[in-house]
């Protein structure tokens, strides 16, 4: 089973975990991950004044509580979120596709995507959309 730990560091971020919990083990099973979790943070701005950061596990970096294989942490900052303005494909986003977008962009950085390149970025936006089409709703 795919697990998703979903950490609120406020509590007015709590509503949001059980949307993110289920994208996220839906992009588990969607990228054959089986046997293997990720960790999502909700913070505020005094935590991280940014949109999304994502860290990959150092290989072997596991907790002792959960038997997956840990992906990694994603950090996601809603307020920032909320008030950024985000578009793609010159369509503006609301809030729940800008969350979804950013939970997916996240993700794939702990599947070894990046955009340093212009190669890599797109394959990377490539990623993304075929993601973001599959979790319209």
């Amino acid at each position: 089973m795919n697990r998703v730990v979903v950490l609120s560091l406020k509590k007015k971020f709590k509503k949001l975990e059980f949307k993110i919990q289920t994208l996220g083990r839906e992009l588990l099973k969607a990228e054959k991950k089986d046997g293997f979790y990720f960790e999502v943070y909700l913070v505020d701005r005094a935590f991280m004044n940014k949109n999304v950061l994502a860290f990959p596990a150092p290989r072997f970096f596991n907790r002792p509580d959960i038997k997956q294989k840990n992906l990694g942490e994603i950090y996601l900052n809603p307020d920032y979120i909320r008030n950024e303005k985000l578009e793609i494909r010159n369509k503006e986003l609301n809030f729940d596709k800008k969350l979804r977008y950013l939970l997916i962009h996240g993700f794939l950085h702990l599947l070894g995507y990046g955009h340093k390149k212009k190669g890599d970025t797109i394959i990377m936006q490539r990623k993304e959309a075929k993601l973001l089409s599959k979790f319209r709703n």
